[in-house]
């Protein structure tokens, strides 16, 4: 579990390109948003282009987290760039091979890459040009390339440069070995993967039999949230968003739209009010401007030093009122996965329950946009603005706002219990006092610890003799990273933090000699 929560370590700078990213999306929407025209109409073209840029710029940053990621996580495991571009031309070549010899006859959403590597050729049997797009594997084939790479970088040090081959060095055997087993793997996912998709369309057109069904609303809503961890989102955004699995409609004109999005904005041009649109949507709006400041004030609380709680301070009122405002959940999403998974996986039931419980209670408040899906941005307060005005959409707003709150309330509780009470059990078979008790002998017991502070992912610790701290035992113990100040150490113990600070706090008030 500690290698699990050292991933944090390793992606704090790309979560906070992310965090940049929702930012720039979130403020480029925000400007030309075309639900609020009537409050204000942007038609200078120097700041339309500006807030184009904007929320391009945002939703392609967003689009290459997980290369990113990838990149770091490389750079930090070996601290050298020759296996961080190994590992950059074994994705490319993967993503080659899929594009070369995969079949082109699935829905164009199941194709898709994060760099937008694309081919046009003209095909000699039929004199026309066509277009190639590999498949959209999302972190699936990233994964594969960090294995190719791990592997091929710590076999090439062990080559031996001599024979007729002495002339390759190991950089270049290990380059070698990663375009060929690069190859492979792409031959495998170019095979493989149309039975992935054989599935997910079985999957999806089970849903869509019967969208307004509680239950398939529940299985999408998690589905979604799933495929947004693997980067995957824009299969099913574009199947129910935009799409005929997500409903159909016709205007007066006998113009069709197709997907929940195109199906919403046919029903308000026509001012008609239904539950038949727009209940893809309606649940982000509670995942943004409740749900996850639930979540963000649960995590705040349990910050129990005054130093850390004024250093944090303004970046969780940023985070809060960015998922409020502009509104995007990935970032937290993927926090939460790492530092509490069970907390995650709770998260997305109460989203599946929003989905299915929003539809049982007649509540619908769709979403339309302008451009491509990757600066899709919905559930955010401005998107709700138009509606305020419409007196037929008082019940859904009612609803929305008690379903909320109830939610926002029941996700902080859930965050405080689970950080002060259960992040023990799920991984870890020893008991909190066992823990505890092994933790404090590595510090050099209670009568060295003078002040302990904690958060949700770390320790502070002021001691009286540095000298008698045993850092291998808290290594042993799921530390991932201890960094030495004037102040003491900083330990990071991952979801322990909170458990094991309760504990020692607890046992060191029944001992009156500490």
């Amino acid at each position: 579990m500690a290698k699990w929560h050292a991933m944090l370590e390793y992606i704090q700078f790309p979560l906070k390109v992310l965090f940049f990213a929702t930012i720039l999306l979130g403020i480029g929407n925000s400007i030309i948003n075309p639900n609020i025209s009537y409050m204000w109409d942007v038609k200078n073209e120097v700041v339309i282009l500006i807030s184009e840029m904007m929320r391009y710029s945002g939703g392609f940053l967003i689009q290459i987290f997980p290369l990113l990621v990838f990149l770091v996580i490389l750079t930090r495991k070996f601290e050298d760039a020759v296996p961080v571009f190994i590992g950059f031309v074994s994705y490319v070549v993967i993503s080659l091979v899929i594009l070369f010899l995969e079949n082109n006859d699935a829905p164009s959403y199941f194709y898709g890459n994060m760099l937008g590597i694309q081919i046009s050729f003209h095909a000699d049997s039929i004199f026309e040009e066509v277009t190639r797009i590999p498949y959209n594997t999302g972190i699936l084939s990233l994964i594969v390339a960090y294995v190719i790479t791990m592997y091929s970088y710590l076999k090439s040090r062990h080559y031996s440069m001599h024979g007729i081959l002495s002339f390759i060095d190991h950089d270049a055997w290990a380059m070698i070995l990663s375009v060929f087993f690069s190859v492979l793997a792409g031959i495998v996912f170019a095979f493989g993967w149309p039975l992935v998709i054989t599935g997910i369309n079985y999957f999806y057109s089970f849903l869509a039999h019967d969208l307004l069904s509680p239950i398939n609303l529940f299985l999408y809503g998690i589905s979604e949230r799933v495929s947004a961890i693997f980067s995957l989102q824009e299969i099913p955004r574009s199947a129910f968003w935009l799409g005929e699995l997500g409903g159909s409609a016709t205007d007066n004109f006998g113009i069709p739209y197709l997907g929940d999005v195109n199906t919403w904005y046919a029903y308000q041009n026509l001012g008609i009010v239904t539950t038949n649109a727009g209940h893809l949507l309606t649940p982000y709006y509670l995942i943004n401007i409740f749900l996850i400041p639930g979540f963000l004030l649960g995590y705040y609380s349990l910050v129990d030093s005054k130093r850390d709680r004024k250093r944090y301070f303004l970046f969780f009122v940023i985070a809060i009122a960015l998922s409020i405002i502009c509104g995007n959940s990935l970032p937290m999403e993927i926090l939460m996965l790492i530092l509490a998974p069970l907390l995650y996986i709770v998260y997305l039931l109460i989203v599946g329950l929003l989905y299915a419980g929003l539809q049982m209670a007649g509540v619908s408040i769709g979403y339309w946009f302008e451009g491509s899906l990757m600066v899709a941005n919905p559930g955010s307060l401005l998107d709700l603005v138009p509606f305020f005005r419409n007196p037929d959409m008082s019940y859904s707003f009612g609803m929305m706002i008690g379903i909320g709150l109830a939610v926002m309330l029941v996700f902080f509780l859930l965050t405080r219990t689970y950080f002060k009470h259960f992040s023990v059990s799920l991984f870890n078979l020893s008991t909190r006092k066992e823990i505890t008790h092994r933790v404090v002998k590595a510090l050099g017991g209670f009568e060295n610890i003078r002040v302990l502070t904690s958060t949700p992912d770390k320790l502070t610790v002021e001691l009286h003799h540095r000298d008698k701290v045993d850092f291998d035992a808290l290594r042993a113990e799921g530390a991932y990273l201890i960094l030495e100040s004037k102040d003491g150490y900083l330990i990071r113990l991952g979801n322990l933090s909170t458990v094991v600070a309760k504990e020692i706090k607890k046992q060191m008030k029944q001992l009156p000699s500490v």
